[in-house]
């Protein structure tokens, strides 16, 4: 009577914990089977589309990622060998690191700095809600106030934006010059990460670029804020990838042969001896050393999912960091379709173009404002917070001939996925005055 017991209830719980088990991969299955192929799908065929604009400027396009980490970071493990490539798959032309100062006594440049195989790096630092980019040897105190840092660092020709929006910063300060309108940590922050972190384990090979757009969400109060303060003064807007690629467990041979396991932020997880039963899980060391990795987060996919695209004379730190204060810049989801190529310009009476995105131009010089892109969309104008026209379909090209009045406008693009329109690319204003 026991044995029969004992039997049923063996029966019982194993069958509850495959239900378990079912009921909580189900989703990411359907997703690895059915919605991420249909996706994919769509996508190739959207890039497909693509028809390439003729130049109207002779300024040239860059793609950069602005806000990154490298060893250099305390929660980094990345190296060339990590960064490198990554930039290479994802075509990024340059890299504006921000990696966490190591004391509140901070030397430039330090780290990676540089042209590395046709990418440029630029270092940084993130720390107290600033991304700091001084541009030249300095050092830094961050013991002192952060508005005085702020104050500086621009004075002296320096580059300082507001890391992560969503959190409070003196918006008030007269010196900063830009802020986040998307990042990806911070577009995860409202999520519940067991679902994704199932979602990962069953398509993080295959499918991670989508498992990790499924966790997007557009950041409309960000966006609303970015808004208000361009009524007031020009603040240019950037997407951050904020990649540390430190959402992983990674394992590698110590000195004396043993195992280290490090998990999150890389922090050490434990040390173990290498045996029979556990020998099976390392392979031979990388260029950085690891025998094992499971990953979550890469440089890879970050630099894929969102991209910064620079209008600028030429791949110097000097003229990119001219004209991303200039705000000639746009940012895309480039896992969805490159933007190279999309232009946001004003034309006057002449039919000349009078100015770009970032520019700010005389009410007088401008008579429409023009969009063409290399893919097609619908095309949303934003004029000081205010949506004032939606396109009715989806085109290459966008004009607007109302009467123009004073203030910020900026373009959206939004592009057919899911059944739905989603935003694929966000321009900086043309400031009219």
């Amino acid at each position: 009577m026991v044995k029969k017991i004992l039997k049923y209830l063996f029966f019982s719980i194993s069958g509850f914990i495959l239900v378990a088990l079912l009921v909580l991969f189900a989703p990411a299955i359907w997703y690895r089977w059915v919605t991420y192929p249909r996706f994919e799908k769509q996508v190739n065929e959207f890039q497909k589309l693509r028809k390439e604009p003729a130049a109207l400027t002779k300024l040239n396009t860059y793609r950069g990622i602005l806000h990154a980490h490298s060893y250099w970071s305390h929660d980094s493990e990345g190296t060339l060998y990590d960064i490198i490539p990554a930039a290479k798959y994802a075509g990024i032309d340059f890299i504006f690191l921000t990696d966490h100062p190591r004391g509140n006594i901070d030397t430039l440049p330090r780290g990676y700095k540089g042209y590395y195989e046709g990418v440029l790096i630029e270092p940084g630092s993130e720390k107290q809600g600033l991304l700091t980019w001084p541009l030249n040897s300095t050092i830094i105190d961050w013991n002192i106030d952060k508005d005085i840092v702020v104050k500086n660092i621009v004075s002296r020709g320096g580059i300082i934006f507001y890391a992560h929006s969503e959190e409070p910063h003196n918006w008030a300060n007269q010196y900063y010059q830009g802020m986040e309108i998307y990042n990806i940590h911070t577009d995860t922050k409202d999520e519940s990460l067991f679902p994704h972190i199932i979602n990962f384990v069953v398509n993080g090979n295959k499918y991670r670029h989508w498992a990790l757009r499924e966790m997007f969400d557009e950041q409309t109060s960000i966006l609303a804020l970015w808004d208000s303060l361009n009524i007031k003064r020009k603040t240019v807007g950037f997407s951050a990838v904020d990649a540390h690629e430190n959402q992983n467990i990674r394992a590698r041979y110590l000195k004396d042969g043993r195992i280290e396991w490090l998990g999150t932020n890389a922090n050490v997880i434990d040390t173990m001896e290498v045996k029979f039963w556990n020998k099976w899980l390392f392979q031979k060391p990388d260029e950085n050393g690891w025998v094992f990795k499971w990953m979550i987060d890469s440089y890879r996919t970050s630099f894929n999912h969102i991209t910064n695209y620079l209008l600028a004379d030429t791949l110097s730190t000097t003229s990119l960091a001219d004209h991303l204060k200039k705000g000639h810049l746009y940012t895309a989801f480039k896992s969805l379709g490159d933007a190279r190529g999309f232009m946001y310009y004003s034309m006057n009476d002449r039919d000349s173009i009078s100015g770009i995105l970032g520019d700010s131009i005389k009410i007088d010089q401008v008579k429409t404002l023009n969009v063409v892109s290399p893919l097609p969309g619908q095309f949303k104008l934003i004029h000081d917070g205010k949506t004032v026209h939606v396109s009715s379909d989806e085109n290459y090209q966008y004009s607007w001939s109302e009467p123009i009045q004073k203030g910020a406008y900026r373009i959206e693009m939004h592009i057919k996925l899911k059944g739905e329109f989603i935003p694929w690319l966000y321009s900086n204003p043309i400031y009219v005055y």
